[in-house]
């Protein structure tokens, strides 16, 4: 209810923030005819539409990455930060978008026309913004009058709830017995009908479900009788049937899909020079040690699916059958063996750990869909068979190349906190969240931090 009415503003607001960016760039392009600069002259307005054709799909993409449209009931101040950061952001983008297509090579009418642009967009995104906060305020919104059924604290903390979410356009009527409600609906003026139930039967609320379907009152049910705790609930339909989900991990199948679109793009574009990273490792160990160059190891995938991970083999070629004459020098606590000093490594190996280059081969794990870039390290079998329950909901996403222990610390954290930075990231998961980890792996690897 409330979330279906958030999502329907923040695309309204997305679609009349692109609509914006046009007349921005339409009043930048009328503007620019009234500013002089000798020796140039304002084209018609045609020859510069592909300066919109960049634009547009800029701002489309950046700013819900930078939360422009969630948490829209924040205060005003933290709505123009997020905006603020994400149009800065998009015009950085645009400037490189911008060099690109024309080779470096741009008027200073361009480059005026785009500077209008951006000024004139973040004043109108800025004073939108502000109209819409206060027609909010002053219940301007369409408004639903809502009525909440049921006894005891359960049914007062709903109606509590719907209270303090009159901004976006819910009105309470107030708590009713189910003996009430036939005469409350007959009446008239009800537009949803919230059943809440403790102990109760549903089937007790038959015929209130009937009179509501008759009436054209939405009915719904607080679903405050399944045990979970933090799990997001969903309702879909598959086929004929109506499906109830409690999920703890991301859904979005969408958003997902973009995930998976960015990570076979960033791995496609630096391909080359990884390979050539590669080959040059290859050769490095092929001439300092007896073995294979590649190190093929099971590790378990998604929801503990097992898939074979591939590294660059950075110690002797029986490094596995001798780790277990090693465990009692472990360093990590946990089901998880790390040594600093490990006497199986090679000398290129010790190179290839300590910036990670080992483990660019994974680009491969990545292409064939067992691993993202970004996400939850894979883990031994061995390793999840000690896990604690509480552990195991790290592999309900596609584990990664790099991720936020990666870029925490790595070996420096123990490993009860190495599993709570990984639970984190599940349930704070984004695109934006992604991308600002890899950025951080950046320098991560290129020092070296943290890694054994």
């Amino acid at each position: 209810m409330i979330d279906q009415r958030k999502r329907i503003f923040a695309v309204n607001l997305w679609v009349a923030d692109l609509a914006l960016t046009t007349a921005s760039f339409i009043l930048a392009y009328c503007l620019r005819t009234f500013v002089d600069l000798q020796g140039y002259t304002v084209l018609p307005f045609r020859e510069y539409l592909w300066l919109l054709a960049i634009i547009l799909p800029v701002w489309a993409v950046i700013l819900p990455l930078f939360r422009v449209y969630s948490d829209l009931t924040s205060p005003p101040l933290d709505q123009v930060v997020r905006l603020t950061k994400g149009v800065l952001f998009a015009w950085l983008t645009l400037l490189a978008a911008q060099f690109f297509v024309t080779a470096g090579d741009m008027s200073s009418t361009h480059r005026l026309i785009a500077v209008f642009t951006l000024a004139i967009n973040y004043f109108l995104l800025v004073a939108y913004r502000i109209v819409l906060i206060r027609l909010k305020k002053h219940g301007a919104l369409d408004v639903r009058h809502v009525a909440v059924v049921g006894v005891g604290e359960a049914a007062r903390d709903f109606a509590r709830q719907i209270e303090e979410h009159r901004v976006w356009g819910l009105y309470l009527i107030g708590i009713f017995e189910q003996k009430e409600v036939k005469g409350l609906l007959e009446k008239g003026g009800v537009d949803e009908l919230i059943v809440v139930t403790d102990n109760e039967p549903l089937s007790e609320f038959t015929d209130t479900f009937l009179l509501c379907e008759e009436l054209g009152v939405t009915a719904r049910v607080v679903l405050n009788f399944f045990p979970h705790s933090f799990a997001r609930t969903e309702l879909e339909r598959f086929g004929e049937f109506p499906l109830l989900s409690f999920s703890t991990t991301p859904t979005n199948e969408a958003l997902l899909f973009v995930r998976r679109i960015m990570d076979l793009a960033i791995v496609c574009t630096v391909g080359i020079p990884v390979l050539l990273v590669i080959g040059i490792s290859a050769i490095a160990i092929r001439l300092t040690s007896p073995g294979p160059v590649f190190f093929k190891q099971e590790r378990c995938g998604l929801n503990g699916r097992l898939f074979t991970m591939y590294k660059l083999r950075s110690m002797v070629d029986n490094a596995e059958q001798s780790r277990y004459e090693l465990e009692a020098l472990n360093e990590m606590d946990g089901p998880v063996f790390k040594l600093s000093r490990d006497p199986r490594r090679t000398a290129v190996g010790r190179f290839l750990r300590k910036f990670s280059i080992d483990e660019l081969p994974q680009f491969y794990n990545v292409l064939r869909g067992d691993m993202s870039l970004v996400g939850p390290r894979p883990p031994l079998p061995q390793e999840v068979a000690r896990y604690e329950r509480w552990q195991r909901r790290r592999l309900s996403m596609k584990p990664g190349i790099t991720c936020l222990w990666q870029v925490s610390g790595r070996n420096e954290i123990n490993f009860q906190d190495w599993m709570k930075l990984d639970l984190t990231y599940i349930d704070n998961w984004s695109l934006l969240l992604d991308l600002k980890i890899l950025l951080k792996t950046v320098p991560v690897v290129l020092l070296g931090r943290g890694a054994r």
